[in-house]
């Protein structure tokens, strides 16, 4: 039994329901149409940790800097190397533009190409540090390495393969967030580097008076599989990182450890002949073959990061281990002539 009917022509329904729908058209029209006539700031979206250390070290890949040595990789390059401590040790300035492993390295070769424009003959050295695990990558993530292409390239980062970013992208909050919101107001980071780090500004603050090196700030049982390989799908984007160094710059080229225990005793062995063909597909001028291949298991945050306590003396091995085959270069040549 209906107890009444209510009928509605267009005009009724556009008026109740239009009126409030016409704020947030024009929030849309303006954030669309401010970025697309250059109105807006760029758009720098560091809204959490991922984006934060991308987009950071994106931004100072482009920027002047007085760095003679170049460290790139996945983030055990990050966070297993203090470049402040190398710097001093090597007594020449070292910056780490490190990342993800969710980057490969045809990403790394775009920071690194951005470097060298930004500071022509300036480069002597260029260390890609990587770990086993990601070598087992056949190439980047479609997200991380669209957050990087397009803050390098001035584009906004939508996530439209979802209906809610779709809307997103539609109604101009991602371009609100990316351009405006991050620009005046740092984003709370979550879980552990939270709690380490605070907010994106802060994480931002440390990597720059770091020169580039962050901290793993959280301890995790180790995990994943030891069963390390060279991917294929890697031989096309080590020839375009070759290509990518500058002329007079070396490229170096050394693995980060894995925890001992976890590898087995039969890595040491494997990680030699992955070290020799990752530098072989490189075309590397010198491998850190010195580096050791594993490290007690108690100095291991987690799978691919040492504990901030185990990076001083790994920095150390690392300046010592570069010092020695440059040595070893210098004698060579003496010999020869």
């Amino acid at each position: 039994m209906k107890s009444h009917t209510c009928e509605f022509e267009w005009k009724d329904l556009l008026r109740f329901a239009g009126r409030p729908l016409i704020p947030v058209a024009l929030f849309a029209l303006l954030m669309h149409g401010g970025a697309l006539l250059h109105l807006l700031p760029p758009p720098r979206p560091t809204l959490d940790t991922d984006r934060t250390i991308i987009i950071h070290q994106a931004q100072t890949s482009r920027t002047p800097a007085n760095a003679e040595v170049l460290l790139l990789g996945d983030s055990s390059c990050l966070m297993d190397v203090s470049a402040k401590e190398l710097s001093i040790r090597l007594g020449q300035p070292v910056l780490n533009l490190g990342t993800l492993s969710y980057l490969d390295p045809s990403a790394h070769a775009r920071l690194l190409r951005e470097f060298a424009a930004a500071n022509p003959g300036r480069l002597r050295t260029v260390i890609l540090l990587m770990h086993p695990e990601a070598l087992r990558r056949a190439g980047s993530e479609p997200y991380q390495l669209n957050v990087l292409t397009n803050y390098l390239d001035a584009r906004d980062h939508f996530r439209t393969e979802s209906t809610a970013g779709q809307i997103s992208c539609l109604l101009g909050v991602d371009t609100f967030a990316g351009r405006v919101l991050s620009r005046v107001r740092p984003a709370p980071l979550g879980g552990a580097y939270g709690r380490q780090y605070g907010f994106s500004d802060d994480l931002e603050r440390l990597m720059a008076a770091n020169r580039g090196s962050a901290v793993e700030p959280d301890s995790v049982p180790l995990s994943g599989s030891a069963e390390y390989r060279l991917s294929p799908g890697l031989k096309t984007a080590a020839k375009e990182f070759r290509a990518a160094v500058p002329p007079g710059a070396k490229l170096v080229v050394g693995l980060t450890p894995v925890p001992a225990k976890f590898a087995g005793a039969a890595f040491p062995a494997q990680h030699r002949q992955l070290l020799q063909q990752w530098a072989d597909w490189l075309g590397a001028d010198a491998l850190l073959d010195g580096l050791p291949a594993t490290l007690p298991d108690e100095q291991f945050a987690r799978t691919t990061h040492l504990k901030p306590s185990a990076v001083p003396s790994y920095t150390e091995t690392l300046a010592i281990t570069i010092s020695s085959e440059f040595n070893a270069k210098a004698q060579r040549r003496k010999a020869v002539k």
